[in-house]
């Protein structure tokens, strides 16, 4: 059974679970004089029920008693097919206990056969309610394949992070990270070279999830190699950014602090690429220095400049303190930064303390600053005690 197709009427496609072909035509009539133009199929019995289930349908309708079959039984076996068609229940016949127990399984609504005024405006209704729920589902699904990124992507970031900070005498290092969401674009390392010296890494891709955090896998992976490979200190970075246009594409670049301390003398060297500065308070509190950025972030520097390390010379009692901008960009809810200023007059406060400790209350007072509103950025701390 097929119907018209008028200009600017509404494409239904509709299962008639009936017996009389007569009603089945007046029903389609309504239908017709409400803007739709129906494709339908009539059927009698479970057999052809169920074979017409395997075909899409917009909505079923459903006589409710017939002398082969009725709407119970055909409930049934379309719930099963597909539990979000509509089914309205169009019958000369049902009782109030009856019409009860149908919309108790899954029926939308019924319809007496002598009174079909509202039979359009059921319909209506019923699709969208429809369309509702396949939204619903749609969005949840969504959320679930969201969150399995997010859970690799944290899995990932975890193996990231140093399982803890290395033992070197004379010196307490710490290094903490924070995310925005689930998982964040920041990173932080502590790399022994074979010459005995330590590689420190602080970084933040651009963006948040599984690609930045892939990356950052990238870069962990990339450096590490390469200290291995026994290359000089700047000609490391070097390698490691040309590896690393091709995996950043154009969407994302990294900003990256990269230093190097030698334990037995405390002399420091240190190439900034485009990441926020580093600095080194001395035991009174003054800012002895500050490493500014000395080359573009990684992925924008498509032309690979030489790249030339900074030297500072540490000495017992100084504090070098390394961030992101997660900590320098949090907001108040009156809109004003945390900034450097305030974040560096929290260190001098705190720097008697242990270098853990005044991550701690750094990153603390960072997210009390940005109460009530969520973390708009991943916070990141590294902080070196000679």
């Amino acid at each position: 059974m097929a119907g018209d197709s008028p200009s600017g009427a509404k494409p239904l496609k509709a299962l008639v679970i009936e017996d009389s072909e007569v009603d089945a035509l007046l029903l389609l009539e309504q239908l017709k004089e409400g803007g739709y133009a129906v494709e339908s199929r009539r059927v009698d019995n479970a057999e052809d029920l169920s074979a017409a289930l395997a075909q899409p349908w917009d909505i079923i309708f459903s006589d409710h008693n017939m002398p082969r079959f009725n709407s119970t039984a055909a409930l049934q076996i379309a719930r099963a097919a597909n539990p979000d068609i509509p089914f309205l229940i169009v019958s000369g016949v049902i009782g109030e206990e009856a019409a009860v127990a149908a919309m108790k399984a899954g029926a939308q609504d019924y319809l007496m056969k002598g009174n079909m005024a509202r039979l359009v405006a059921a319909v209506d209704r019923e699709l969208q309610d429809a369309a509702d729920r396949r939204a619903r589902r749609a969005a949840e699904r969504a959320l679930l394949a969201q969150e399995e990124e997010f859970r690799i992507a944290r899995t990932i970031q975890q193996q990231l992070f140093p399982a803890g900070p290395p033992a070197l005498p004379g010196y307490d290092i710490a290094g903490a990270s924070c995310p925005a969401t689930a998982t964040g674009g920041d990173y932080f390392d502590f790399i022994p070279t074979p010459q005995g010296r330590l590689l420190l890494v602080v970084g933040d891709v651009t963006g948040h999830g599984l690609g930045p955090a892939m990356l950052m896998a990238d870069v962990r992976a990339y450096l590490r190699a390469l200290v291995r490979s026994g290359l000089g200190f700047e000609n490391i970075l070097t390698q490691a950014r040309h590896l690393l246009i091709e995996d950043l594409g154009e969407e994302h670049f990294i900003t990256l602090l990269f230093a190097e301390l030698d334990p037995a003398t405390g002399a420091w060297r240190y190439i900034n690429a485009g990441h926020p500065p580093g600095h080194v308070i001395a035991p009174d509190g003054r800012l002895k220095a500050e490493m500014m950025p000395t080359t573009p972030a990684l992925g924008i520097d498509r032309e690979e400049e030489k790249l030339e390390a900074k030297p500072i010379a540490l000495e017992k009692g100084d504090l070098v303190l390394l961030l992101t901008d997660g900590i320098l960009e949090a907001h108040s809810a009156a809109g004003e930064e945390f900034g450097e200023e305030r974040a560096l007059e929290i260190v001098r406060r705190e720097r008697d303390k242990p270098a853990a400790e005044i991550i701690r209350v750094l990153m603390a007072e960072a997210r009390r600053f940005g109460e009530p509103g969520p973390l708009e950025d991943d916070m990141t701390v590294v902080a070196i005690k000679l």
